[in-house]
């Protein structure tokens, strides 16, 4: 391989695929991203054999075609602090890559590329397999409002985004069994048979990738056990998980609720964090808060809040609009927090209760795309 090639292109390439690769000491070459030469085009791919990303940029000039695996991240470092605007790459004797600026040459110790796995070589994807259509900035903010709740590494059939289409609506559902996150989103055509479980650290991955595009259009594929989200020359492929995901349209539907309190975004939002403060070091049960409301006719109601650690403790009361019979919970603070900072601070939050130990329902009012589901903690006196 003997190429000339744009320096920040080539720097872009490679930190588009290494967000899917992984440090791999037992086969090392996964730890490795593989580019290819062929015709006027390099073509890149980073796996860690669950997702793979491949992606492609022109060359201004070939001089031999070929092909490398190499480790990135002292070439990226490297690649960033130089100011040239184009480079020259070239392998010598298959384990040397050599790449040369106007005043400079670098080596470094490659992999033999034919010992990279052959992963989706030649991507053709069938048109009859396309699901549906995205702008990016629009997938970032549901991927983003969703994944926070998928934090189960351990638990693999939970550690995802499960997305269905029911009806001309997609549902992107993420839980850990403490808490169940739901959003609706309307699209313009049924789907058929079109439900999948993405994995956690894919969903991260694409967030990261495509979070900085100028909106582009997202397209998205499924075939056989894989789903394929696709942009320009850029295709990023993922397993997908097909272990049982929990009945989420069951957990919304059969709980009921008695009592209802209505509280700004912002006023609880900033009471949160000042109760973080002391409920995140509680060496007994983290982020553990007592919640206590109060009804009366004279200012529909109050709200008062508690958390301790071994050394301090904090009581704060606020006026609130509550509905129904008194009520002591314990909740996550921080679980509450991480949902309700996704929604805009000056919205109306509506949460719903029915006993200490049942499930709270959380909210924006007047929009049931957006749900929230979150298991109380055991009171303690």
């Amino acid at each position: 391989m003997h190429i000339r090639v744009n320096r920040q292109n080539f720097l872009s390439a490679i930190r588009t695929v290494e967000k899917s690769v992984k440090e791999n000491k037992i086969k090392p070459i996964l730890s490795c991203i593989y580019a290819k030469v062929k015709e006027n085009k390099i073509y890149f791919t980073g796996t860690n054999l669950d997702t793979t990303i491949k992606t492609s940029i022109d060359v201004n000039e070939v001089i031999r075609e070929g092909e490398v695996a190499f480790y990135y991240s002292i070439i990226d470092e490297y690649l960033k602090e130089i100011k040239d605007e184009f480079i020259v790459l070239r392998v010598e004797n298959g384990n040397i890559l050599f790449i040369e600026t106007e005043d400079s040459t670098t080596e470094y110790d490659v992999f033999s590329a034919e010992d990279y796995p052959n992963t989706f070589e030649n991507i053709i994807l069938n048109e009859n397999n396309f699901k549906f259509e995205m702008p990016s900035q629009e997938l970032v903010t549901i991927f983003e409002n969703v994944l926070f709740s998928a934090d189960t590494p351990d638990n693999i059939a939970m550690n995802c985004i499960r997305i269905e289409s029911i009806l001309k609506h997609l549902h992107f559902v993420s839980t850990n069994t403490y808490r169940l996150t739901f959003l609706k989103k309307n699209i313009d055509k049924d789907i058929p048979d079109f439900s999948v479980s993405v994995p956690a650290d894919t969903i991260s991955s694409i967030i990261k990738i495509i979070k900085g595009l100028d909106n582009e259009v997202i397209k998205i594929y499924k075939e056989d056990a894989h789903l394929y989200f696709q942009y320009k020359d850029t295709t990023i492929i993922t397993k997908l998980i097909e272990l049982r995901f929990p009945n989420y349209a069951e957990i919304l539907s059969n709980i009921s609720y008695d009592k209802k309190l209505y509280i700004n975004n912002e006023k609880l939002t900033n009471l949160l964090k000042r109760i973080l403060i002391f409920s995140r070091s509680n060496s007994e049960s983290k982020y553990s808060s007592t919640y206590e409301f109060k009804y009366n006719e004279k200012d529909n109601g109050k709200m008062a809040i508690s958390a301790l650690n071994e050394l301090a403790r904090i009581n704060e009361e606020l006026d609130v609009n509550f509905e129904g019979e008194d009520l002591k919970i314990s909740l996550n603070s921080k679980y509450l927090l991480e949902f309700i900072q996704n929604i805009s601070k000056e919205k109306e939050l509506v949460l719903e209760f029915m006993y200490s130990n049942s499930a709270v329902k959380v909210y924006e009012k007047d929009d049931d795309n957006y749900i929230y589901i979150l298991m109380p903690l055991a009171l303690r006196e």
